[in-house]
């Protein structure tokens, strides 16, 4: 039997345009963008978590992180089932030369990942699907 996990994750925004990471799930053979977060340690509230994984991440810490929403999300990524249950916060990034970078690089884990910004033009006109699904705009 699998768990659960709980996440946390961090709605970012430059102007019309929110930050994401990509994802690639090689059984679907499908892209997707997902915001930047990561697991809730036990004994952590999801506002630390965010600020943890945002300087392990983008090596900067989280400002005005507020709590948005929860949101429950089963799905199937790599052939595998996960079941999420991610509390989701808006915030900024302390570090300034984030925003004017359209995409840069970050470590998730041991791997590096693609994160940038997006608009919902940007979001459509790539046909790109948002995980988890969320009203994000």
């Amino acid at each position: 039997m699998s768990a659960i996990i709980v996440k946390a994750m961090l709605i970012v925004r430059n102007g019309d345009k929110l930050l994401f990471s990509r994802g690639d799930d090689t059984v679907k053979k499908e892209s997707f963008l997902r915001p930047l977060g990561g697991h809730v340690e036990f004994g952590e509230t999801g506002a630390v978590t965010i600020r943890r994984e945002m300087q392990e991440e983008v090596g900067c810490d989280a400002l005005d992180v507020r709590y948005v929403s929860t949101i429950e999300n089963i799905f199937s990524y790599n052939g595998k089932q996960g079941h999420e249950i991610i509390l989701m916060y808006e915030g900024k990034l302390a570090d300034v030369s984030l925003y004017r970078k359209e995409k840069f690089m970050f470590m998730e884990g041991e791997r590096e990942t693609e994160a940038g910004w997006f608009s919902k033009a940007d979001v459509e006109k790539e046909n790109i699907p948002i995980y988890p699904p969320f009203n994000y705009f």
